[in-house]
């Protein structure tokens, strides 16, 4: 999953721990598979990682409305 709006460089492409906080990336990304399939994260914080992807989000959607109103 690429979440909307993620920058597109080598950060997101071969996330750390960190990079999995900073832009709020799913845990099975930078982790493997535990025994019975499921994959933990060692980023425990379900609110912070939904204000990282709004933040992304809300950016993106500012800038593809500020492209669209140049070209008007």
């Amino acid at each position: 999953m690429k979440g909307y709006g993620l920058p597109r460089n080598t950060d997101v492409v071969a996330p750390d721990c960190a990079d999995i906080a900073e832009y709020g990336l799913k845990s099975s990304v930078g982790h493997l598979q535990g025994p019975g399939g499921d994959t933990h994260s060692s980023f425990r914080n379900p609110e912070a990682k939904a204000r990282a992807r709004r933040r992304y989000a809300r950016k993106a959607r500012i800038d593809g409305k500020a492209a669209c109103s140049m070209e008007d």
